[in-house]
């Protein structure tokens, strides 16, 4: 038989292992000096002037959204398109998703349906630079202008990647990153808030530090509503030693995407995914388009190539499709996200895979298609 595939493998080995033996070692496990040196170097990585540690992406949205003003009621324009996390974010802090469609080609926001919920009215926007596919800077920098509305970016997946050679992380009012297994820099959990907003970095730090004030101006805890969201120096310490291999991890992942590309010329019933000339996608996911026709047929195939000890994984979620948010604001049809919901496919990018391994997926996917159409 065959070794399986996994559809993604953490990168990690004695540099990481050594950096958490010395915070064992110091007794100071707690948010401490790793999590600071983390917090210096993504900074410096995104071209942002400040970096903030949180225990996840989606509490760090939270805290963003919190600092850029979001309340009661608020409305925010997200697409449906994404992980119900974007959308949990904003109702923790007591507002309102509005839903919006996707790109066909480059599944982030549709550009047109953002312009037209923020027109109707809105009061931030939550656009997702999805799978690693960077968001266009400049498109929604001018709507954030034009209705006078705060971008909070769910970068979850994007760190690393770049639009006109600027990094993900440093375009809008707060990026967040996600730093999950899955993700292209790995810590087990965790997440960083990043922005050039000096006020908007102190009221982050505030919130998720019980209050106090980072700034050291005023004396005690001076926020009661605030939280702990402060990631310990054992997972920082694991995110200075993988921040070492960012630029390893991403090279590699674009390899093994292109690679994909290509061998995927000849098969029939799938649509790689796009990438615009401005874009550095960092391929935290690969997905490609099954044109099988029913909304069945890509979960046949998932099917059938776990027979054969690939493991592939949807895209993600149709958040309108989901019980939690089906009865969210929406503007617009969402057949986009609709179809890519039921019609997209991840296939593994795992670190170690040989052009056989990849060719073994490929020669798979080709003879489930065939099966299921």
């Amino acid at each position: 038989m065959p070794e399986p595939i996994p559809l993604i493998e953490p990168v990690v080995g004695a540099a990481e292992l050594e950096n958490v033996e010395s915070v064992l070692d110091s007794g100071y496990m707690t948010q401490g000096p790793y999590a600071e040196e983390f917090e210096d170097r993504v900074s410096d990585r995104v071209d942002a002037a400040h970096a903030i540690t949180a225990t996840s992406c989606t509490t760090g949205m939270e805290l963003a959204l919190e600092a850029v003003g979001v309340g009661d009621d608020d409305d925010v324009v997200l697409p449906d398109f994404t992980h119900p996390a974007t959308a949990n974010a904003v109702v923790r802090v007591g507002g309102n998703p509005v839903l919006v469609d996707v790109d066909r080609e480059t599944y982030n926001i549709d550009l047109d349906a953002l312009a037209s919920a923020l027109e109707a009215g809105a009061d931030a926007m939550l656009p997702v630079s999805w799978g690693g596919q960077p968001l266009p800077t400049g498109p929604i920098r001018d709507l954030a202008e034009t209705y006078d509305v705060p971008v909070v970016e769910d970068a979850a997946c994007s760190l690393g990647a770049t639009h006109d050679g600027d990094p993900v992380g440093s375009q809008f009012d707060a990026s967040v990153f996600s730093f999950h297994p899955r993700k292209v820099l790995a810590m087990g959990e965790g997440g960083v808030v990043t922005t050039d907003d000096e006020e908007l970095q102190r009221t982050v730090r505030s919130i998720k530090n019980f209050g106090t004030d980072p700034a050291g101006d005023e004396s005690g805890f001076v926020r009661a509503d605030a939280t702990n969201y402060r990631l310990s120096d054992v997972q920082a310490a694991i995110g200075v030693a993988q921040l070492e291999k960012l630029d390893e991890i991403v090279t590699r992942r674009r390899e093994i995407a292109h690679r994909y590309t290509d061998l995927l010329t000849d098969v029939e019933g799938v649509v790689p995914p796009h990438e615009p000339d401005a874009a550095d996608h960092n391929f935290q996911c690969y997905c490609v388009y099954v044109e099988a026709g029913s909304d069945e047929a890509r979960d046949r195939v998932i099917e059938r190539l776990a027979e054969d000890d690939i493991e592939t994984q949807i895209g993600t979620y149709a958040l309108h499709r989901t019980k939690a948010f089906g009865d969210a604001a929406r503007h617009g049809t969402l057949e986009v996200s609709r179809s890519l919901y039921h019609n997209l496919l991840t296939l593994p990018v795992a670190h170690s895979m040989t052009e056989a391994d990849q060719r073994r997926v490929v020669d798979a996917l080709d003879d489930a298609l065939t099966a299921v159409s």
